[in-house]
């Protein structure tokens, strides 16, 4: 519900005897705007009000109350399916003995992740079927959290393959790392080689993505890696390459983060809030840090589906009209710069 100002004034009469008198102006009005409901963003504040802090390892582990799924239900509004996919995601377990959810801190559960690789090194497991009993016994996890946590981490990083089963997914560990990279020095931007180097030093190495096939190079890099984490963008005296045809030479490229999550969740907000941090965009730029906005399913984000890919142009074409600009570049390529006032 917010406010929006018209061209046209109601003036409201009374009157008095023969005469008419002004008692009030109306030159704004009510308007209902649709919008999501910003599930990972709510989860993280109420499971944030847990004083113990996020879980860091059973040895550091103080009793405590939490929040269990009856408070979730009631302070999220959220299915089940959305609200367990995004505890999954961030990650989350439930401690079976308590019944309360606990965050896991990034570091232990990078940490925890590089134990279950070492063990799968030292038992010649394959990394495409991990199985979560035999994990639980090589790494003694007796401790029923414990045991909930590696499953989580499991989860985190692979896909289920069949019933307590994981494929490990390097794609999935690399977008966790480079959130973590981006955050250690707020805004800077990051030369392309660089970022690379340090996300090749925490990667474990038998996750490591093959360089062809994934641009895992000192001169490209895949968008999918940081999509919603960050922009490719250049120095000041060659912007205009943004925008070739040919791409922009790794040697010219930065990558500045931007994570869409900690992006304003109103429309406009959020394009202002882009047009300040950037005055150019083109549209492909702009759909990771838009996309989530649009009424669709999450987890078919960035997948390449059709109908979801369909109705997020949709809605970011008409977003770019009411609020963007549009400009031809030397290349034929169209950009947008900011109309809002």
């Amino acid at each position: 519900l917010h406010t929006a100002h018209t061209s046209n004034s109601l003036y409201l009469f009374e009157q008095h005897g023969h005469k008419l008198e002004l008692c009030t102006k109306l030159h704004q009005m009510f308007e209902l705007q649709s919008t999501r409901p910003q599930i990972r963003a709510r989860v993280s504040e109420v499971l944030a009000q847990d004083a113990r802090g996020p879980f860091r390892g059973v040895e550091f582990e103080q009793p405590g109350d939490g929040v269990d799924d009856t408070e979730l239900r009631r302070q999220v509004q959220a299915g089940d399916r959305q609200l367990y996919r995004v505890l999954a995601e961030m990650p989350a377990f439930r401690d079976t003995a308590t019944g309360f959810w606990r965050m896991m801190d990034p570091v232990y559960c990078i940490e925890l992740l590089r134990l279950i690789l070492a063990t799968q090194v030292e038992q010649d497991w394959e990394l495409d079927a991990l199985d979560a009993e035999r994990v639980h016994t090589a790494l003694a996890a007796e401790s029923p959290q414990l045991r909930e946590a590696v499953e989580a981490v499991l989860h985190r990083f692979g896909a289920s393959t069949r019933p307590g089963v994981f494929a490990m997914d390097p794609q999935r560990v690399a977008r966790f790392l480079a959130k973590q990279i981006f955050a250690t020095e707020g805004t800077r931007a990051w030369p392309v080689s660089e970022f690379l180097q340090a996300l090749q030093a925490t990667m474990p190495p038998q996750l490591l993505l093959d360089e062809h096939t994934n641009a895992w190079g000192s001169r490209r890099i895949s968008r999918s890696l940081v999509r919603g984490l960050a922009i490719a963008t250049t120095t000041p005296e060659n912007e205009h390459l943004v925008y070739s045809a040919q791409g922009v030479p790794g040697a010219l490229t930065l990558l500045l983060p931007i994570d869409a999550s900690d992006l304003p969740q109103d429309v406009r907000a959020r394009m202002r809030r882009l047009f300040e941090i950037k005055s150019r965009w083109s549209r492909e730029e702009l759909i990771p840090f838009l996309e989530e906005l649009v009424d669709v399913d999450d987890a078919l984000l960035g997948q390449g589906d059709e109908q979801t890919d369909a109705a997020v142009a949709k809605a970011v074409d008409t977003w770019l009209i009411k609020f963007g600009r549009g400009v031809k570049t030397p290349d034929g390529e169209t950009v947008y710069t900011s109309r809002i006032n």
